[in-house]
């Protein structure tokens, strides 16, 4: 039997320029007080949400992002942008096993103010694994773009 060629095809247009994602625009969750987003919310890739009183938007644990992600591995990352279009200040908290990257003393900004956005890029640097003793999911965040607080110790 004779091996089908496997060459991709340069016919093709997804394959001729930059991959670029699909993005699931979340509805619009409202947030006073405490609130975790679901993964399904982080990993669509844009989350809006109108923070109406100040308010903390926590990620899911590492060990609910690990489980959304089909062969989840470390290295493997996705970045998700975040709008505020509420009238108050949104924090973006961290679920168990999530970290911000600290690099010389001075730790990513997780605030947004009123009216703005910002993009966190999520790299895996743990998958829990019984073969392996004291594994653990674990997720570390990077923030880009800056607020009105540049920078947070």
């Amino acid at each position: 039997m004779a091996v089908n060629d496997t060459t991709v095809s340069q016919t093709y247009p997804r394959f001729q320029s930059l991959t670029y994602p699909n993005v699931t625009v979340s509805a619009p969750a409202i947030t006073t007080g405490t609130t975790t987003m679901t993964t399904a919310q982080l990993l669509g890739g844009l989350l809006t949400v109108n923070c109406t009183d100040a308010g903390t938007f926590t990620t899911p644990t590492a060990a609910l992002i690990n489980a959304a992600i089909p062969g989840v591995a470390v290295g493997c990352s996705f970045q998700v942008d975040i709008v505020n279009y509420g009238d108050d200040a949104l924090t973006i908290g961290l679920g168990t096993g999530v970290t911000k990257v600290t690099i010389a003393g001075v730790s990513a900004v997780l605030t947004l103010a009123t009216l703005v956005s910002k993009r966190f890029r999520f790299v895996c640097t743990g998958v829990a694994t019984e073969a392996v003793v004291d594994s653990a999911d674990a997720w570390v965040v990077y923030a880009f773009g800056s607020t009105a607080a540049a920078v947070s110790a």
